[in-house]
């Protein structure tokens, strides 16, 4: 039994980690499951008008998140910045590289909201082989507000130079071009026709992947081998 010991402590000690993990992953569950929940809200209630620049610190990108909107501004097409990406082709899961338009808008009381204006192929990412889509004066923007992303651990690293960038960041893109006033969240553009067809907006993918059940199960299956494991061992142990 004294050999038991030091096993049975460790294996305690793991089988606390595996449910705690697992329990975590359920917490996880409920909370995504009300994101998609309020996602699915925003998405069907009606359209609301850009928030005063008074209200941009109180507010909460899981509110926020997918609202319809309307802006108006003009653009800034002298600092647009071109966000790497791809959008999905055909039925089949096809895809194409390219880039999105994110270029400020600023607003009647000088503010600014950075705006994605769409995609674009490679071949158009320079404003000069698409000037029909370079609209002129005030304009009325139609889409959905999203929320800053983070950067990953696998997150390239934004190439200012060639003004490429890798991540939806509000806040970056306004440092990079010494811009104060910028609200804290992108508008996604709608699928409007621009001259031109370029920018194409309507691109937004509205997906959150929800995988914490399989998860959950994972690590709860984990600790009930975790069991099955010490508990072969004991009995082995114990007929020595």
């Amino acid at each position: 039994m004294r050999r038991l010991i030091l096993p049975a402590i460790v294996s305690a000690i793991a089988f606390v980690i595996l449910c705690g993990l697992g329990i975590w992953q359920l917490e996880r569950l409920y909370e995504k499951e009300a994101l998609l929940k309020r996602i699915d809200q925003s998405l069907k209630t009606d359209t609301i008008a850009m928030p005063l620049e008074a209200e941009w610190p109180a507010l909460k990108p899981d509110d926020y998140s997918y609202r319809k909107i309307t802006v108006n501004g003009e653009f800034d097409h002298k600092h647009e910045a071109h966000l790497f990406g791809f959008i999905v082709t055909d039925s089949k899961g096809g895809s194409a590289p390219g880039y999105f338009v994110l270029t400020p808008l600023t607003l009647q009381d000088g503010s600014r909201v950075i705006v994605n204006r769409g995609f674009v192929p490679e071949a158009l990412k320079a404003p000069e082989q698409r000037t029909l889509g370079l609209i002129e004066g005030q304009i009325t923007i139609r889409g959905l507000m999203r929320m800053p992303e983070r950067r990953g651990l696998f997150t390239p690293t934004d190439d200012l130079k060639k003004n490429i960038r890798f991540l939806r960041d509000p806040a970056a893109i306004a440092a990079s071009f010494g811009f104060e006033r910028v609200a804290p969240f992108i508008v996604d553009a709608d699928s409007t026709p621009v001259p031109g067809r370029w920018p194409e907006g309507g691109h937004t993918v509205v997906s959150v992947p929800n995988n914490h059940l399989e998860y959950a199960l994972t690590w709860f299956g984990l600790a009930l081998v975790l069991v099955g494991v010490f508990t072969a061992f004991a009995l082995k142990a114990r007929k020595a």
